[in-house]
């Protein structure tokens, strides 16, 4: 399992009671685990890593692979192979399908069917940041069929109640088939560095997407350059994500800025922690989000974060207290806050910490684990 994804290897609590195990059901544990696979990926080897100490019998199956239609179609196949053969072998067994928007819809919906053809108990997860975009886009028929997917699972999770009334209101979901819980994160490997030594150092990290709204935050930048505010510090921004960079550097480079940003291509987990502990300040202008976990893990390590109010973010965080938000494309909101988290370093302080107070009481790991045990504790009972 641990060679599967890069993120299964984490320290977790050893001497599980061998009776509970034994008492909980085999979960299948359906989502993308490529390194790139992004949050999706990430969560669920998390949870597949934490989930001994729930006694939770966790396997991974892998729903997509590189990405290219063959070796997604070829893990489909073999992901339902697998459903069908621990079926006829395993009692009680569910399985757990982690979904996002286009082809992951299609190739989890199939995978649901399947198991509620063989009578499997399903969960089905949401992390989609935009599938109600998606779904309005679809022809007639793609929805229905779409919406007797969702229907057809016994518990769907989603992240916040945006998705929750979706669900219930376009769908036709029985609202005591949803549930909301929010992701988790393991505690910080390090902890934060950054005393503003040598500037203000402010960081992205994302797939370079164009729903992340990275061009706003160069324009954002720039224009608090052009506004020639006393007081600024120096500043750089360090990106990380993975894609094409070149229109942006270019932009960067437009915009006057050039110098001050640094793109670091795709990163692994260790450095993108790394990276992360050393920041004065995590920016993620995104147009569409669910509940990213670079926030998540920027709360953990006390960096202050700035955001958009999209997704599940304003449901969790509050604007001056242990985030700052502002609406997705306003540059000069952005810019504004930008400029206050680099003139007032105590606040900038003072959100960092409510923010990791914050991840203690919802973020934290144990309580996304002991959640989804509950579910799964659940389904077992009523799957006996």
């Amino acid at each position: 399992m641990a060679s599967t994804y890069e993120m299964v290897d984490l320290p977790i609590q050893r001497g599980t009671n061998a009776g509970a195990a034994r008492s909980m059901p085999r979960v299948l544990l359906v989502a993308p685990y490529a390194p790139r696979g992004g949050g999706m990926g990430r969560i669920m080897a998390y949870l597949s890593a934490y989930g001994p100490q729930a006694g939770v019998q966790f396997e991974i199956l892998e729903s997509r692979g590189s990405g290219n239609a063959l070796a997604s179609g070829w893990h489909m196949v073999r992901a339902a192979a697998r459903i069908l053969q621990v079926a006829v072998t395993t009692s009680p067994v569910i399985v757990h399908l982690n979904f996002g928007e286009g082809g992951s819809v299609a190739r989890k919906g199939f995978l649901l069917m399947v198991a509620h053809g063989l009578g499997i108990p399903t969960i089905l997860h949401l992390h989609a940041s935009d599938i109600i975009g998606c779904h309005e886009k679809l022809p007639r028929m793609a929805q229905s069929l779409t919406a007797l997917v969702f229907r057809r699972a016994r518990t769907c999770i989603v992240l916040g109640p945006l998705w929750r009334d979706w669900l219930v209101d376009k769908l036709g979901v029985a609202p005591s088939r949803i549930i909301v819980i929010h992701n988790g994160v393991p505690p910080p490997e390090v902890e934060s560095t950054n005393q503003r030594a040598d500037g203000f150092s402010l960081v992205f990290l994302g797939n370079l997407l164009a729903r992340k709204g990275l061009p706003d935050l160069l324009f954002a930048l720039a224009h608090m350059e052009a506004s020639g505010c006393s007081g600024l510090p120096d500043w750089r921004l360090s990106v990380g994500g993975g894609g094409d960079s070149a229109p942006l550097v270019a932009l960067a480079q437009d915009l006057g800025i050039g110098q001050k940003v640094q793109f670091l291509g795709w990163l692994d987990r260790s450095a993108a922690t790394t990276l992360l502990s050393q920041a004065d300040a995590l920016a993620l202008p995104s147009y569409h989000e669910a509940l990213p976990l670079v926030l998540l893990e920027a709360a953990s390590v006390s960096v202050p974060v700035i955001a958009t109010r999209v997704g599940a973010i304003p449901d969790v965080f509050t604007d001056g207290h242990d985030a700052l938000l502002v609406a997705p494309g306003d540059r000069a909101a952005l810019s504004a806050a930008l400029t206050l988290l680099m003139n007032e370093p105590l606040l900038a302080k003072q959100i960092g910490q409510n923010a990791k107070h914050l991840y203690y009481q919802r973020f934290a790991m144990e309580s996304f684990v002991e959640a989804m045990a509950k579910v799964y504790a659940q389904l077992g009972s009523a799957a006996r």
